[in-house]
């Protein structure tokens, strides 16, 4: 009986040794951490409600053509107006400055 209780002993005591590195060794292992994304610049809102290409109400042909140029969110009344748009947009963005 003392020679089984020994062996217990020992081998609760080796286990409990040889699981310690692998305790430790995952301390700062941080590749599960997911990583930080960089911060996106904030689109500012189109405040228009109407097309600021063509000056149609938006939505009357349909869904508005929706998208980002320049940190600024356009919105247009159809695909042809995005060309025209495209071709010179500082011209058309001059409607969207605050009026003086």
């Amino acid at each position: 009986m003392k020679k089984q209780t020994i062996l217990l002993t020992a081998l609760v005591a080796i286990t409990a040794f040889s699981a310690a590195p692998l305790v430790q060794a995952d301390e700062g292992h941080q590749h599960h951490q997911a990583k930080a994304e960089p911060a996106k610049p904030k689109v500012k809102p189109y405040k228009l409600d109407t097309c600021i290409v063509s000056d149609d109400k938006l939505g009357e042909m349909g869904k508005p053509v929706v998208f980002n140029y320049k940190d600024q969110e356009i919105k247009l009344c159809c695909k042809a107006c995005r060309k025209d748009f495209d071709k010179d947009p500082a011209k058309f963005l001059k409607k969207l400055e605050p009026k003086k």
